[in-house]
């Protein structure tokens, strides 16, 4: 394994650190732990570039069989040694392949959510979370599918898993309520899922904590006792797709039973624990009761609705994956595409994705995309996000019972007639980054486009 410089044509082009990660294996088998150490190395070598590793490889299965283990967030290009050591030009030979293997990397195309050199912007949502959870707030963040909620909040744990000795120490426990097999979707696997979870989270800081108790729900209780007594640290527990729990996978009555007993650990333990809830938005949450109860989390958490990216956040970071691509995006490009997208980030990939795919790796010295390219992939743009524009009616209907029907008026600019409630809706649209804060015009166009092509026209007499 050893670090080498590529030649300053491929470091212009596709904007690449000064040296790659070059992992030589004459092995008959390409090992796991190969690629795990040179992950290791990645985070501690700052020179090299995050977003490829080169590996020559007697191996010639390693590609299939490591497909598994190689992460999501950087690509590994394999090569054969064979292959390297009978070519004439082994400079040349080098050369193209990188070219092709970096053209063709489809960094647009990633597996949300996004990590490492694939996370862009939220700085100041980012700073905002730290401030809440340093300070104590239990926070509930309501955003729609793939705007990049769990990202973030993978985001600020490893933050705080990282943070220096000077930091306040907070170790934070993430836990998916999907994961929740499907055979223990009762309260004692929850609190199962969540003791797993947390004792993994433990071992990773290595911090061991004796238990005292065989029951799950009396782990976390063991623990926060621990870490405020020995280490003065606060425990932050995320609950991700909070929905799971108010009738999603388990009964609403178990669910509500865990969360007022999550709310009960807080208040005994205020300096020493926060709780975060996530999901696709907070109506679930809202209410005064649930099922015939006192709701537990009724103002009790602080709530914080995430909207797509800003526009320049967006644009950053088309223009930053574009680059590593070889293709580079013109200001007016730029603008149709955060137009269309809102700067929501999934829709952005996919639209770049789209870019991406109708460029020859060939014609990439680079390749300058302007406005043009992009508008000529929306038809297709349209078809390949079907499915996500209705998702956005359905969590729209979600937020506000009416909010469907308002956003059909909006779409075919015939009024809607409402007062307070009308307010409430835009209100609750605007927060989830679907209308613009002030204008109230449609933030993602293409839900405005796909609205017109799939909903007739209201009658003129709309009412509200």
């Amino acid at each position: 394994m050893f670090l080498a410089k590529p030649s300053d044509v491929l470091v212009k082009h596709f904007e690449l650190a000064p040296e790659v990660m070059v992992l030589c294996s004459p092995w008959d088998e390409v090992q796991a732990n190969d690629i795990k150490f040179t992950e290791a190395l990645f985070r501690r070598e700052i020179r090299i570039d995050p977003g490829f590793v080169l590996v020559l490889a007697h191996d010639a299965t390693a590609a299939r069989r490591l497909g598994t283990v190689v992460p999501d967030d950087r690509r590994y290009l394999f090569v054969s040694d064979e292959t390297f050591q009978k070519t004439l030009d082994p400079q040349a030979f080098l050369r193209d392949l990188l070219r092709e293997g970096l053209g063709s990397r489809r960094l647009f195309d990633v597996r949300l959510p996004a990590a490492g050199p694939q996370f862009f912007g939220r700085e100041k949502e980012l700073e905002a979370l730290e401030r809440d959870v340093l300070t104590g707030h239990c926070l509930g963040v309501f955003g729609l599918r793939k705007v990049g909620k769990t990202s973030m909040l993978r985001r600020i744990s490893n933050k705080f898993r990282t943070a220096g000795p000077s930091a306040k120490r907070v170790i934070p426990v993430e836990v998916d309520l999907q994961s929740l097999p499907f055979k223990r979707s009762t309260l004692e696997g929850l609190f199962e899922l969540i003791a797993r979870r947390l004792d993994r989270e433990l071992e990773s800081a290595q911090i061991r904590v004796l238990s005292r108790s065989a029951a799950p729900e009396d782990r976390l209780v063991e623990v926060l006792d621990h870490l405020s007594r020995e280490l003065e640290a606060r425990l932050l527990l995320i609950l991700d797709e909070y929905e799971v729990l108010l009738g999603g996978r388990i009964p609403a009555s178990e669910g509500v039973r865990l969360l007022t007993w999550l709310r009960g650990v807080v208040q005994e333990h205020p300096g020493g624990f926060s709780l975060v809830l996530a999901g696709r938005n907070g109506r679930l949450i809202a209410p005064a009761r649930i099922v015939g109860v006192d709701n537990p989390m009724y103002q009790f958490l602080r709530s914080v609705p995430l909207a797509g990216l800003s526009p320049q956040e967006c644009r950053a970071m088309v223009k930053k994956i574009g680059a590593r691509m070889a293709l580079r995006f013109t200001p007016d490009a730029l603008e149709v595409l955060v137009a269309e997208s809102g700067g929501h980030p999934a829709l952005a990939r996919t639209l770049g994705n789209l870019v991406d795919t109708q460029i020859p790796t060939s014609k990439r010295a680079p390749s300058v995309v302007d406005a043009a390219v992009v508008k000529s992939v929306l038809p297709r743009f349209s078809r390949d996000t079907d499915e996500d524009m209705r998702e956005l009616v359905n969590a729209s209907n979600d937020i506000e019972p009416r909010a469907g029907d308002y956003l059909v008026h909006r779409a075919h600019e015939i009024p809607w007639i409402g007062g307070e409630p009308e307010r409430r809706i835009e209100d609750a649209l605007v927060g989830y980054g679907i209308l613009h804060p002030d204008s109230h015009k449609f933030r993602i166009g293409r839900l405005a486009v796909w609205l017109r092509e799939n909903h007739a026209c209201p009658p003129k007499a709309a009412h509200g």
